[in-house]
């Protein structure tokens, strides 16, 4: 019996929130000498997403012109190694973490 609500309390912590739905997580602490030494609850909403599909728009041609401003100044190039791994070659320092200018 113990193992089937375990089951069923798992997968029910598993699952997703969704959103416009409330979340409640409870966590107690345990003592084997006193028993349930502390105790506390969290409800939280999860509000339903709202897109805005012309700041969307905008972000992603934002993106699209950094990614070509950081293409002009790293100008990567792939070769093939001898193990058939595809490695990425810059023509910059420090444009394999992520620099741009």
């Amino acid at each position: 019996m113990k193992t089937c609500m375990l089951i069923v309390a798992l997968a029910a912590g598993a699952s997703p929130a969704f959103a416009g739905s409330l979340v409640s997580t409870r966590d107690c602490r345990y003592s084997g000498f006193y028993g349930t030494s502390s105790c506390f609850s969290t409800l939280t909403y999860v509000p339903s997403p709202i897109r805005d599909f012309e700041q969307e728009r905008i972000d992603a041609a934002m993106q699209a012109k950094e990614d070509e401003k950081w293409d002009a100044f790293c100008k990567p190039t792939f070769k093939t190694d001898d193990y058939g791994v595809r490695r990425a070659f810059y023509a910059r320092r420090g444009c394999d973490v992520g620099r741009n200018e």
